[in-house]
C-alpha cells in the first residue's frame, strides 16, 4: 500500500449496531472529506468556497458534528475533484 491506499484501510468499520454504524459512517465521511482537501493543499475557505457552501459547514462536517445532505456532499466531492 502507499500513500492515500494505506490511510484509506484506517476507515474500515468494525462490527456495529445500524446506529454505531451511522455515527461511524458520519465521522468517516468528514475524516475523508478532511484528509482529501489537506492532500489537494486546500484550506476549509477554499473547499467551501469552491463547493459554494458555508465555511461554518465545512466545519461542522469535518468534525463530525453535522452530517451533509447529499447535494452538499456532491458538491463538496467535486470541488475536490472526484465526479459521479
Amino acid at each position: 500500500m502507499n500513500g492515500t491506499s494505506e490511510r484509506l484501510s484506517e476507515f474500515r468499520a468494525p462490527r456495529m449496531t445500524k446506529l454505531e454504524r451511522a455515527r461511524w459512517d458520519a465521522d468517516d465521511s468528514g475524516r475523508l472529506v478532511r484528509m482529501l482537501r489537506e492532500e489537494r493543499g486546500l484550506t476549509r475557505s477554499q473547499l467551501a468556497e469552491a463547493a459554494g457552501v458555508p465555511h461554518v459547514e465545512v466545519v461542522r462536517f469535518e468534525a463530525g458534528a453535522t452530517i451533509p445532505s447529499e447535494p452538499m456532499l456532491i458538491r463538496l466531492t467535486r470541488a475536490l475533484g472526484y465526479h459521479a
